[in-house]
């Protein structure tokens, strides 16, 4: 009888954690985010924007069923130093993650994982869904929900799993800790010794007019080793393939933190084609920022890479296991340290992190093609000195690779330290291909002003220990420009008003207008559309006025 049930306990173990193992046992599991004109695939090694159901395809499907795409892969990647030794987690073809978190055991970090983790994935009034009945699961890790009782504490069918209003949110736990998982295949850099991070990941879309062509992406990154980070830089790393993956150029928007991808002319043609007036796919970060002291880093580079088949110099060729080349792309520069400089190059003053920085449209600035002032690029390598390389008028339109980073030297992230970055995906068609670039443009402040004003996942309880009294801390960055944190403190529940007033005494903006329950709660204010001076804020509590602190915009 002993026998038997040894046998039946240890099949009982096979399946529990049958799937979620790590490293090369790890079954890939792949879900899409589809609730509304976007069809993406979320990957559980980190990827996202790839299809691995039939074969290795584009993942990035506009409009959803139409067989056209318009990237290949994406993700979030990661290089810092701990104790003065380089270690990455990468995440752009293949993912350095596993499906898990992070323990302390006997002061060192230690990964774990079990059958609870997993991407989940639910919709709304789906409440038969097995991922919707095992949301629970997930909440102690960060899972979204929206709390109708009020009362901080996820309880199944009273509250509702996902972000609020979102007709479809993903959600998943990850960790680098895997030592199995880093392997220098992965496509970008990899293959170095674990950092020990943790991963929360939640995407989500809405359904709702102006935001079918929209998905939001929020990662926050844990530091759970018992070192702290230096020199950190994180970077979404992707392959637009839109259409014809052969026919691309690139841009950036500098003041709107966004990486686009457009058609090299007007007609889109072969693998995937979008024919005439082909549209254009970006990524906007929208937030970059330390949770314990709201440091702002913003898009602090956009560069590329090529592809190893590319006729291109060595500089820029893909760093694919090599770690330390992709670290010097995250910063900014080529692989051999080379500034990218404007064209025709050649002066210190030219040196630049964000390449094609212009307009395409209206061909103000530098862009890859024609209209550009100047247009081209500069192909330069030999080390932090060489400024001078053969200078290519006008770029001839391939197949491109985008790094959109935030991150700096000055940035450390000590144990326990988080990061969050929040960005979206969003495509748009114009009139023609340069036009599209104007109405990704349009869109990504829908994006932008969307999040600010919803703050879907925005205002947040930051600790579940109850305060011993009131408390209005003061703002973060501060002077800022253009956003800034405040926190505050409430010992038991009660209603609560944040306020912001111009120097006048008029009411300039509403961050808080609700019952909330007692906690510790950070809230963002973006004044990008204030002009600079001084504001004061106020924290209200059930009607009275509690506290007032002053604050300065500076642009």
């Amino acid at each position: 009888m002993n026998k038997y049930i040894s046998l039946i306990l240890f099949t009982l173990i096979v399946l529990f954690f049958a799937g979620v193992l790590p490293g090369s046992n790890v079954v890939i599991q792949q879900v899409q985010l589809d609730g509304n004109n976007i069809n993406a695939s979320f990957i559980n090694t980190g990827i996202f924007d790839q299809d691995l159901r039939t074969s290795n395809t584009p993942g990035f499907e506009w409009p959803k069923g139409s067989g056209k795409y318009a990237v290949f892969t994406a993700g979030l990647s990661c290089g810092a130093y701990i104790q003065n030794n380089l270690r990455e987690f990468m995440c752009s073809y293949k993912g350095e993650l596993a499906p898990g978190y992070i323990i302390d055991s006997a002061g060192t970090p230690k990964p774990k994982t079990d059958s609870r983790f997993k991407l989940y994935k639910v919709r709304r009034n789906f409440i038969n869904d097995p991922d919707w009945l095992n949301w629970q699961l997930m909440t102690p890790f960060g899972a979204p929900f929206i709390d109708v009782n009020n009362n901080n504490i996820y309880e199944p069918f009273i509250d509702t799993p996902g972000v609020k209003g979102a007709s479809q949110t993903i959600f998943a736990c990850f960790t680098d800790g895997f030592p199995e998982t880093h392997t220098m295949g992965e496509g970008f850099g990899g293959g170095t010794v674990p950092m020990f991070a943790e991963i929360r990941l939640t995407a989500w879309c809405y359904g709702i007019p102006g935001l079918e062509d929209i998905q939001y992406i929020k990662w926050q990154v844990i530091n759970k080793n018992k070192f702290s980070w230096d020199s950190t830089f994180f970077a979404i790393v992707t392959d637009p393939d839109l259409g014809n993956a052969s026919d691309d150029y690139i841009g950036c928007d500098t003041i709107r933190r966004l990486g686009f991808c457009y058609n090299g002319d007007n007609n889109d043609d072969g693998s995937y084609s979008y024919g005439i007036n082909p549209p254009a796919v970006g990524f906007k970060l929208i937030r970059s920022a330390k949770k314990n002291d709201g440091t702002q880093l913003g898009m602090t580079s956009f560069v590329y890479f090529s592809g190893s088949a590319a006729t291109t110099p060595p500089c820029e060729l893909d760093p694919n296991g090599e770690a330390i080349n992709a670290y010097y792309f995250l910063t900014g520069v080529k692989k051999d340290k080379t500034p990218w400089v404007i064209p025709p190059g050649g002066s210190p003053s030219l040196k630049t992190k964000f390449v094609y920085s212009g307009d395409p449209e209206t061909g103000l600035g530098w862009n890859e093609g024609l209209p550009g002032n100047p247009s081209g690029s500069v192909k330069n390598c030999g080390g932090p000195d060489s400024l001078s390389g053969t200078v290519i008028p006008v770029n001839g339109a391939a197949d491109r690779k985008m790094i959109i980073s935030s991150g700096s030297k000055q940035l450390k992230i000590n144990p326990g330290d988080t990061q969050i970055i929040v960005a979206a995906q969003l495509i748009a068609r114009g009139n023609s291909n340069l036009n599209s670039v104007t109405k990704l443009k349009q869109l990504s402040d829908v994006a932008q002003y969307y999040y600010d004003s919803v703050n879907a996942i925005g205002i947040e309880n930051i600790s579940n220990e109850i305060p011993q009294q009131y408390k209005l801390y003061q703002n973060y960055p501060n002077p800022f420009n253009p956003k800034t944190i405040i926190n505050y403190q409430l010992p038991m529940s009660n209603y609560v008003q944040l306020l912001i007033y111009d120097v006048m005494g008029k009411k300039a903006a509403v961050l808080v207008n609700q019952k909330q329950n007692a906690g510790t709660y950070e809230a963002e204010w973006d004044a990008s559309q204030f002009a600079s001076g001084i504001y004061f804020y106020s924290l209200m509590i059930d009607g009275n006025l509690f506290d007032s602190k002053k604050m300065v915009l500076i642009k």
